[in-house]
């Protein structure tokens, strides 16, 4: 004969059961929060971002700013640390290694508009950013998120819901790429090519022949399909529109490179974007391609030391006639 459970007997079971189930929620949604806490805080990639967001959000600190320089690493390496620690400098740098120039389009429109004061812009003339590996730059999810705001390329504003996922480390569709990317190295044991490896003079102990072979292959790669699209140029064009419209000058410059690295560019080429730069609103171009040629100067190839990136700055003041730094 079957019996009737005790009703107390069923309230217990009941408030134990839903008891142990919203505690058991209470510690996956803490352990998940500790997740992401703990990702943001120690991946590279939220790192990374951090650190690309500050130097745009550094120039606040820099009352006196007249001229800013944007463009890719070329700039970046040597001008970073030069100009942006230095408050009291009239220059700063925006620039960041891997930019395209829709990055660059992105931050300069962010600083113009709220940075009162800049008279001029240093912009990147380098013909390696009208090559076909700088139409998707690895900066890209970076500059979406502080500086294209919730616009896409097209103008349609992304799904709302898709972008607060986005504010979730975890969820974060940028950071699971890089997360990938990562393992995919460390399982294939592939190593990423170390710049001067704490040495700053490692590329003048370099020989000749080695040099040469290194900025040789750096430069092919870099300048592979110069031309062949027109996506370069139209976010070009849209810098300087929009420094017309902060009524801001754009000047052209190229950083000084190993000649290995220079050659890789026919001067064909180079007149035809110089034609075009000036055609388009850059008010001159500077080319310093050539300026500097002792390797001590040099961190590799294509990218200015310290050493460098102070007589450079020196050389620019004189072409421009003021102070950069």
């Amino acid at each position: 004969m079957a019996t009737t459970p005790d009703i107390a007997t069923v309230a217990m079971t009941r408030s134990f059961s839903w008891t142990r189930l919203i505690s058991q929620l209470l510690v996956a949604v803490l352990l998940f929060v500790v997740a992401n806490v703990v990702t943001y805080e120690t991946s590279g990639f939220f790192q990374k971002e951090h650190e690309y967001q500050e130097i745009v959000a550094g120039i606040a600190r820099h009352r006196d700013v007249r001229l800013v320089f944007a463009g890719d690493s070329h700039f970046a390496v040597p001008l970073n640390d030069y100009l942006d620690e230095y408050v009291a400098a009239p220059g700063y740098s925006v620039a960041a290694g891997g930019d395209s120039l829709r990055e660059s389009f992105a931050k300069v429109r962010h600083v113009l508009n709220d940075t009162p004061g800049i008279d001029t812009l240093i912009l990147t003339a380098d013909p390696h950013m009208f090559g076909k590996g700088r139409l998707e730059s690895s900066n890209r999810s970076f500059a979406d998120r502080y500086f294209i705001e919730a616009w896409d390329s097209s103008g349609l504003q992304k799904n709302i819901w898709s972008a607060l996922l986005q504010q979730v480390p975890l969820f974060n569709e940028d950071f699971l790429q890089y997360f990938r990317k990562d393992l995919g190295t460390l399982f294939s044991r592939t190593k990423t090519k170390a710049r001067g490896a704490g040495d700053p003079l490692a590329w003048s102990r370099l020989t000749d022949e080695q040099r040469l072979a290194s900025a040789t292959e750096t430069g092919q790669g870099d300048h592979a399909g110069v031309g062949d699209s027109q996506v370069p140029y139209m976010w070009y064009q849209r810098i300087l529109d929009v420094a017309r419209e902060h009524h801001v000058k754009v000047i052209g410059v190229r950083f000084p490179v190993h000649p290995g690295y220079s050659a890789q560019i026919s001067p064909d080429k180079v007149a035809e974007l110089n034609t075009w730069l000036t055609s388009h609103g850059v008010s001159q171009v500077i080319d310093l391609r050539n300026e500097l040629t002792d390797p001590r100067d040099f961190e590799d190839e294509d990218h200015l030391n310290d050493t460098g990136a102070a007589k450079i700055v020196k050389v620019l003041e004189e072409r421009l006639h003021r102070r950069i730094h």
